[in-house]
């Protein structure tokens, strides 16, 4: 059975509009090789929350939902390390298909450290 933090709940997701444009909006960025990343503060959520944006530019269905499996791995095991109260959007990049997954979990790590502690 999986412990409580390492589960990726629905109430772990951006799922509106509304909150994609918020952080789009308020998110402080931060670009990467592998992927573009925002941080927002949300003083209403306990958890931090993740919200994934590849477009059909990014690539075919199937380059897509790859690129949106990992990224959702690495936030499920990073979940407990991450600062409360938080929501994310990510942007994959193509190199992220090709990228190891050990590079790939530090390089988010880093990144939401990196956008938190100068928001």
């Amino acid at each position: 059975m999986k412990s409580a933090n390492h589960c990726f709940k629905p109430d772990s997701r951006l799922r509106k509009t509304a909150q994609f444009r918020a952080v789009k909006k308020n998110g402080r960025r931060f670009k990467d090789h592998l992927f573009w990343i925002q941080v927002m503060r949300n003083e209403k959520s306990e958890s931090p929350k993740l919200g994934i944006i590849a477009s059909r530019r990014f690539g075919g269905a199937v380059d897509r939902n790859r690129a949106k499996r990992r990224i959702r791995e690495v936030f499920r095991r990073n979940q407990a390390s991450l600062p409360k109260g938080i929501d994310l959007v990510v942007l994959p990049r193509a190199a992220l298909l090709k990228a190891s997954f050990s590079s790939l979990e530090q390089n988010f790590v880093a990144a939401v450290d990196k956008t938190c502690s100068t928001s």
